[in-house]
């Protein structure tokens, strides 16, 4: 770890000229020389955090095709801030967003957080429950027996899927155009 960067300056939150910012760099696993922002105003604590990747990756897609509820459990998920997930048979895409976080978890614990998702989404449109209700029965379904497929695609090429079993899962090496 070494400090690349480092500023004060006026607070996004308050305007006090008390904000730190400091720029780390570290090699992370999977992820690479990466550039973790840390701020914090010392006047009202506001705090920011990021990660930046300090180099790219070649873009990538990786087929992960979970046969059963053990490929589910014991296989680990790491999505970049870069990495978009679908699954066609789930019926769901997620595409990263600007402030889009990394996070690292096994399928199943991706699978449980899609269901909070889900859960979160009935309570506020009550209107769309049976189409969320019906979801939710998929990928319950899902962690349990398997039957399903995971596509991650990264143009920074920073996501993997680490299986438990190395034959259901394949990584495609795409072109910077695809």
């Amino acid at each position: 770890m070494s400090i690349v960067a480092e500023s004060e300056g006026n607070c996004p939150a308050c305007g006090a000229p008390t904000f730190k910012l400091v720029g780390l760099l570290y090699d992370i696993p999977h992820f690479g020389n990466t550039v973790l922002w840390i701020g914090h105003c010392r006047t009202c604590g506001y705090r920011y955090f990021d990660l930046e990747y300090a180099e790219s990756g070649q873009p990538t897609r990786i087929i992960f095709k979970a046969e059963n509820g053990e490929d589910v459990a014991k296989s680990w998920l790491i999505r970049s801030k870069t990495g978009s997930i679908k699954s066609p048979e789930l019926g769901f895409d997620l595409e990263p967003g600007p402030s889009a976080e990394p996070f690292i978890t096994t399928v199943e614990g991706f699978l449980y957080r899609a269901l909070d998702y889900a859960e979160r989404l009935e309570a506020l449109e009550p209107e769309k429950a049976d189409k969320v209700e019906e979801f939710m029965a998929k990928v319950r379904r899902a962690i349990d027996e398997g039957g399903f497929t995971l596509i991650v695609e990264d143009p920074q090429g920073k996501s993997a899927i680490i299986p438990r079993r190395p034959e259901i899962v394949r990584v495609e090496r795409l072109s910077s155009t695809s």
